[in-house]
């Protein structure tokens, strides 16, 4: 009696749906370039704010070639001097994955001058986390794959 017991709750269990929060690694994808493509916008904008708003409270960013800045504050002030260069950043994602409220986004990055010209090339890691119901940059750092 026990054992059919058992064997029933253990059918129920497998014919309930998954929990509300448990994420498909597809919409998990979806969601990080949605937030990576706001990121290059932002940054083809020249809008360091906007590019700091991606970014987590606890945040950091750290820039080849340049101490790690931590918060949104120090953030903003790094990308307000880098975007006065004028460049274009294109992002391609090449892989996401991730367990609870943290995921990694691998992709590869190429800068552009303000003339069009290429000027670099590279590869990228962020961390994300999730605050609230937002993905947030909580860790930032790329390489040149040119020095």
């Amino acid at each position: 009696m026990i054992r059919r017991i058992a064997m029933g709750m253990a059918a129920l269990a497998l014919a309930l749906p998954l929990p509300a929060v448990a994420q498909s690694a597809a919409d998990l994808r979806s969601q990080i370039e949605k937030q990576s493509q706001a990121w290059q916008n932002a940054y083809n904008a020249a809008d360091a704010s906007a590019l700091a708003a991606l970014y987590a409270e606890d945040a950091k960013v750290m820039a080849p070639g340049a101490a790690a800045v931590s918060g949104r504050p120090a953030i903003q002030a790094l990308f307000a001097e880098d975007v006065k260069r004028g460049s274009k950043n294109t992002l391609t994602t090449v892989e996401v994955f991730g367990s609870g409220d943290l995921a990694i986004e691998v992709g590869g990055w190429v800068e552009n001058g303000a003339d069009g010209a290429h000027k670099d090339h590279g590869s990228y890691v962020t961390i994300y986390k999730r605050v609230g119901s937002d993905w947030k940059i909580y860790r930032d750092t790329w390489n040149s794959s040119m020095h």
